[in-house]
């Protein structure tokens, strides 16, 4: 992953990659207009390679 520190938020298809998880749907609007929805909500923790 290429993290941006700018953002308030990441998406990622890998939910292996989620340390804590919990279901959670909200309407996600792309840059076409077009709708899609969350999944989920969790974190994930990181070891940075500098």
């Amino acid at each position: 992953w290429i993290l941006d520190t700018g953002c308030s938020s990441h998406m990622t298809p890998h939910r292996v990659c989620f340390r804590s998880y919990e279901p959670y749907r909200v309407p996600i609007e792309l840059a076409d207009k077009s709708v899609i929805y969350s999944q989920g909500v969790g974190t994930v923790e990181f070891q940075p390679m500098v």
